[in-house]
């Protein structure tokens, strides 16, 4: 059962504080600012894990009394292939739960909903603290800078050299290859306030917060796996970069061209499988961001009868923007030659409800732990690729992280 409160806090702030003490910060956020939501779940009454995608999201068990449009109440993320590595301990490699509290914000007003047994107790507990002190604004902490490694550019350009030997080969079209950046504080770093820091900068992405028991895996992310209404699905293509000064050119570069129609011709074949009605625009959008610009185009449908949620993530993950293509081929290089622990990066995550899902696919993103940050990046490579130009992409879409944190060279 569900008990469901709206709210009504001396200010934000102490809305966004509600459950840090005494049963500590969330578990899961989620936030979308552009469109005025912000959601945050406090301690597990019911958790699924599982190795099946498919499996879990097909046995979240929905609590009566929902509101319609309540954002999930499951909360969760899945990793990009398979077991997670000794980077990631403490996190599941698919796990959703049913948080015992949810706190969010749609269209300026405040909303509270507890589940499982003692709910009662914990949403009056729950006001009680909104209208009590509250910590005041969080800060990251001041001085944080980039932990260089010897030898990582020409790693990364040996990585890209073999990739395109494997295209010229006919072996791959496309590969999406990833790297990740270590940075240091002088202080613990806080990762709710890097999230706000994410929020107030990326206001069209979602930036969302997964906890793990030791480290938190936090980001902001342009690319939306799937957003589902009732019948209506909808998913994001999202393939080709430039930076922001040189936007005008994206739509006019045949490789980005090149790389952006693999990405839509995957999602639109995955979604005919389950979907109805499946259509796109013919010519990419500019998806513009502060840092980077991308190009993107919206991918809907109509589910086909007896199909849900469950089959639209399970048909899309992981999508050729952050695997390759052909799908089977791109993966099997990635775990011969990427050499990195990707875990959660470039996995889904998100929440599912009633009828309703979004789930997204976790980039723009860092691992969080201590002192100690982890960022992770990744650029397609195809045919025409450059282990340099390549190189620059992806630390112009890691100024996303390094700037949040104020982070030095």
């Amino acid at each position: 059962m569900a008990w469901v409160q709206t709210a009504r806090p001396r200010t934000a702030t102490a809305f966004a504080e509600v459950a840090r003490a005494p049963s500590g910060p969330a578990d899961s956020s989620w936030a979308h600012p552009e469109a005025g939501l912000r959601v945050s779940a406090y301690g597990a009454v019911d958790v699924r894990e599982g190795a099946s995608l498919h499996a879990v999201l097909e046995n979240l068990d929905l609590p009566l009394g929902l509101p319609a449009r309540i954002p999930g109440p499951w909360f969760g993320a899945a990793a990009f292939c398979g077991a997670l590595g000794p980077d990631w301990e403490g996190f599941s490699p698919l796990r959703f739960m049913l948080p015992g509290l949810l706190a969010w914000t749609e269209g300026g007003r405040h909303y509270l909903a507890a589940f499982g047994e003692g709910a009662r107790q914990r949403l009056d507990t729950a006001r009680a603290r909104i209208d009590g002190p509250h910590a005041g604004p969080l800060a990251v902490a001041a001085r944080v800078r980039v932990r260089h490694r010897r030898g990582e550019r020409e790693r990364w350009s040996a990585l890209v050299s073999r990739a395109l030997a494997a295209i010229g080969a006919g072996a791959l079209d496309k590969v999406v290859l990833a790297r990740a950046i270590d940075v240091e504080a002088d202080a613990p770093l806080d990762a709710e306030a890097l999230l706000r820091v994410l929020e107030v900068r990326y206001p069209t992405c979602r930036a969302f917060l997964v906890r793990g028991s030791s480290a938190v895996f936090l980001g902001a992310t342009p690319e939306i796996l799937c957003r589902v209404e009732g019948t209506r699905v909808e998913a994001d293509a999202l393939a080709g970069s430039a930076p922001p000064e040189h936007a005008q050119l994206l739509p006019g570069s045949a490789k980005d061209l090149r790389e952006h129609r693999w990405v839509v011709d995957h999602i639109a074949d995955a979604l005919a499988g389950i979907a109805d009605h499946v259509h796109h625009p013919v010519e990419p959008r500019i998806r513009a961001l502060a840092n980077v610009v991308h190009l993107h185009t919206p991918v809907v449908g109509r589910l086909a009868q007896g199909r849900g949620i469950a089959d639209v993530a399970a048909a899309l993950h992981p999508t050729p923007a952050v695997g390759g293509v052909p799908p089977g081929a791109a993966l099997r290089f990635l775990a011969e030659h990427e050499a990195l622990d990707r875990g959660l990066y470039a996995g889904v995550v998100g929440w599912v409800g009633e009828g309703r899902a979004e789930l997204a696919v976790a980039l723009r993103s860092a691992l969080i732990r201590g002192r100690r940050a982890r960022i992770f990046v990744g650029a397609g490579i195809v045919d025409g690729s450059s282990p340099d130009a390549e190189w620059e992409e992806t630390e112009l879409k890691a100024r996303a992280l390094l700037d949040a944190l104020g982070a030095r060279p």
